[in-house]
Parts: structure tokens; sequence; C-alpha cells
């Protein structure tokens, strides 16, 4: 592995003479010149440390041996270009991040200026010219060089004001409605959020908390880890377990992920809380729901398809019923496609979908945004997109947890009130200093 030292120190200073040797190469052309270098693999989570710019995305796979570090924006690319841009340009990865409500043909990529990927122990780094100055730009521009492994200081202040979103009384209504709807037999599952609203004095650091959030989680090694800085005030962070989908070339991988129990304090509670996941009806009705839907999706699309056993996912905080589906699919399917057609599974909207979503939407007295929707990376050959939930968002001062669960009949209000305070728990043992 490269130290991140050499890195800073020795490699960066390389990259400015590979570039200012280019410059007026690359003010001659017409077409995007590429810079690339191939370096023994980089750890991106200390490398943000270091990072200047506003404009970071970072994306760690749970599944795949991948990461992903893109800095700055070297060009944005609507829906309706994506296919042809990407077999124009198979070697480049673009950053994906949808909204929740939004129509995925309405979604624009962006190619980062500076693009790592890391794979197999390998990290590889393409320098793309400026979005604004159509230029390549010098690292200065992206990373403080003076060398310091504690930049940054992980330890948050504490909050000033709290607040829930919805309260326990208004999500006890929302439950009580969702029975209604059961009794009507007008859905079957829909999925329900609250969030948790925190406020502070000062700005919070996005790159300082979600290095907060990492330690305390043992780096998310059970989660994908997420970072996705929009400006120098807003960011949104996931520890998701959940898998949207892999695409490499045409083999297709997914995750059916969806009830839950808790972890125990010793092995034999532990072990008996992963019995009542495996045989509750109610649980069991949840899941079922999740899996059928993306097999009925999956199977026009698919030349083959493999659904596996049921299996336990243990996180630290929670376990959840899972099913492995991989499938090989006809040649030509995009990863817009698949994202068109598997968002939102009914692990985090509801079946029948459609009216699961309506409902939602009236219900939650907010919408989601970021929270909940795909987001990952793309590109000609792999592409993979996390759902990202058990995730935060911050502004400035504001910092905003999120929890879902899913209702289905015979579920009760204080038990999925309880369920989503546990998803937020990545988030509040930093949160509180636990």
């Amino acid at each position: 592995m490269m130290k991140t030292d050499q890195f800073l120190l020795e490699e960066l200073q390389h990259i400015s003479k590979k570039i200012k040797g280019h410059s007026k190469e690359l003010l001659n052309k017409d077409t995007a010149h590429t810079l690339t270098f191939q370096y023994e693999e980089i750890d991106f989570t200390e490398l943000l440390n270091h990072v200047l710019c506003e404009k970071i995305f970072f994306f760690k796979s749970k599944y795949k041996n991948l990461s992903f570090l893109g800095l700055g924006q070297s060009q944005i690319i609507k829906a309706s270009e994506l296919s042809e841009y990407l077999v124009a340009n198979p070697q480049n990865f673009l950053i994906a991040t949808f909204l929740f409500e939004q129509d995925p043909n309405a979604a624009e990529f962006s190619l980062p200026e500076w693009s790592f990927l890391t794979q197999n122990g390998k990290t590889q780094l393409n320098i793309y010219p400026s979005f604004e100055y159509k230029n390549i730009s010098l690292p200065n521009l992206f990373f403080n060089q003076n060398f310091d492994l504690e930049l940054y200081d992980p330890t948050l202040a504490p909050w000033t004001t709290y607040n829930e979103l919805p309260e326990h009384d208004q999500w006890e209504k929302m439950i009580a409605k969702c029975d209604e709807l059961f009794d009507q037999k007008k859905i079957q599952k829909i999925v329900l959020s609250r969030k948790k609203i925190f406020e502070y004095d000062d700005p919070i650091s996005p790159i300082a908390f979600f290095k907060a959030i990492l330690s305390a989680n043992n780096n998310a090694n059970s989660s994908y880890a997420i970072f996705n800085q929009i400006n120098f005030e807003k960011a949104f962070i996931s520890l998701t377990p959940e898998k949207l989908f892999s695409l490499e070339n045409q083999h297709f991988e997914s995750i059916a992920l969806a009830a839950s129990a808790p972890r125990g304090k010793t092995i034999a509670e532990d072990e008996s809380f992963e019995q009542l996941l495996n045989s509750s009806d109610k649980l069991a009705r949840e899941h079922s729901l999740v899996t059928e839907e993306i097999i009925k999706k999956i199977t026009p699309m698919a030349v083959s398809l493999t659904v596996f056993e049921l299996q336990t996912m243990k996180l630290p905080y929670i376990q959840h019923r899972s099913i492995p589906i991989h499938a090989l699919m006809h040649p030509n399917i995009t990863a817009l496609e698949l994202t068109k057609t598997l968002h939102p599974t009914p692990a985090v909207g509801g079946m029948p979908t459609a009216l699961a979503c309506k409902k939602f939407l009236e219900l939650e007295p907010y919408a989601r945004q970021s929270y909940a929707a795909p987001i990952g990376v793309v590109s000609l050959k792999y592409s993979e997109l996390a759902v990202g939930i058990r995730s935060a968002l911050i502004e400035n001062n504001k910092l905003t947890i999120f929890g879902g669960a899913g209702i289905v009949k015979g579920s009760f209000a204080e038990d999925e009130w309880i369920e989503t305070g546990i998803k937020m728990n990545p988030f509040l043992k930093v949160i509180n200093h636990e």
C-alpha cells in the first residue's frame, strides 16, 4: 500500500510537473485530454484528511473489492446522454447520485476532475480538465500538502437543539393509517421513515464527521461507506448495508434485504433473536415481498436467474433477512435501465410500489431526497449502486439522521419506533460521544 505522505510529498510533485508539461498541448486540443497514473493501493480515508476542494465523492463497496474517490467536477452528463457517453469513454467512472422522488431519466451524472479507483490492491488516478476552466488543474487546488495525519479533530461538539420528525404521537397515527390501508387490502407493505435533527452552535466539518463515523463503526467494514460532499457546508453520508445492484458486463447481482431483529448481548441471546428473525411470519412476509418483487422485475431482462438460500446479515447493531439474487442479463441492459426498473424496491418503498410510495409521500412530513435513493458509480463495464439508507445529512450547523422500517399487517408502532432508532445507532454513537 502506498503511504499517504509519499503520495502527498512526492507523487503530487510529479503530477504537477506532468500537468505543466502538457498545458500548451491541452489548450490546443479540441477533445478532452486525460492524464493517467498507476499506484499501489492508496488509503482514501486517510487521503480525505488533506482534501481541500468543494465537491468530494467517496464510495467504498461492501460486496466488491472496489473503492472510488472523486474530487472536483469535469463534466456533467444527462441521463439521455449516458449510454452514448459511456460507449465513447469506456474507461471513465461517473458519479451517480439520485433523489428518491426523482425520475431517474432526469438525473445527471458527474465526471470528477480527479478520479481515483482502487481494485484488487491497485489504484488508478485519472485527471480530467476542469468543468470551469477547460484545463487540468494543479494539485494545490485539491490538496493541503502540509502533511499532518491529525489534521481533522474527530470530536463533535455537543448539540444545542434537538427535534424529531415525526414526533412519537404522530408516528403512532401514521402506523394507524397504514393499518387502515392493510384492512382495505389496498397495500401489502409500506416503508415509513423518520428523522432526528440536531443543531450546533458552529458549522459541522463534513469530512471530520465522516471520519469520526468510520472510526466509531470499525471503518464501516460491514457496510458501504459513502460520502457525498455537495459543497463545503452540505454533505450526505451513508453506512448502508443495502445493495441495489452491481452490473459487470452482463452479470447482475442484487440482494433482497428486509426485516430485522436486534443483536444480542450474548451469543445465546443473539441466536435467539436470529431464530425469531427466521421464524416470524410477519418478518417472513415483509422479506418475501421484497424478494418476489425483485425477481419479478428482473426476470424479463435476464437470460438466466439464480436465487440463493436465505441468509442472515449480521451488522454490529442489527441483523436482517437476506437473499442474494444473481442473473445473466440480456445484452445492452444498462445501469440506468436497471435503476429505473428496481428503484424503489419494496425494502424502501412498499407493495404495490406505486401506491405505497404515493401513500408514504402523503404520510411522511418531509421529502426524502437523498435518503433511501440510489447512489454509487457507473461505467461501461462495471456499475454499482447502493441504497442510501442508514444515512445522515449535514447542512452547515444542522445534522439530520434517518431511519426507516417496513410496515406490514401486524406491525406495532412502538416496535417500529424502536427499530428505526436502532438503525440510527452508527451515527448516534458519535453524536452522543458513546
